[in-house]
């Protein structure tokens, strides 16, 4: 038979069981997110003419697409989380020297930032 003693005790057992668990599922909640991504092909070689280059780029977080020289376009110039299909257009050149077009993909989430390259060569117009 149960006295109140007995009572307050297994309530007692009950509820630290229970704060336990909510501790130990707050503390994992915490943990640090990692942001991953990989891009293939990295590298692409175009003519004079310019034109349409795709790479495909997988993030587990939101992403965007850059490139610190103006000329190049981007579809998407951004995304979520996913496999992605990225069309470069690249514009044509009347240069007679070989052109590279560095275009960064970088996935962001809170502090954590992953980047990676895609190099464009543009070969001279001859």
């Amino acid at each position: 038979m149960l006295n109140d003693s007995n009572i307050i005790a297994v309530t007692f057992k009950r509820l630290s069981v229970l704060v336990l668990a909510a501790a130990a599922l707050i503390l994992s909640s915490c943990a640090k997110y990692d942001v991953n991504t990989n891009i293939y092909p990295s590298l692409a070689e175009i003519s004079a003419a310019g034109g349409e280059i795709t790479t495909t780029f997988v993030s587990n977080a939101a992403w965007t697409v850059s490139c610190e020289e103006d000329g190049l376009s981007f579809n998407p110039s951004s995304g979520i989380a996913g496999t992605w299909t990225v069309v470069i257009t690249v514009p044509p050149s009347t240069r007679d020297v070989e052109k590279t077009w560095k275009v960064k993909l970088q996935a962001k989430y809170d502090s954590d930032v992953s980047t990676r390259y895609f190099t464009i060569t543009q070969h001279p117009a001859r």
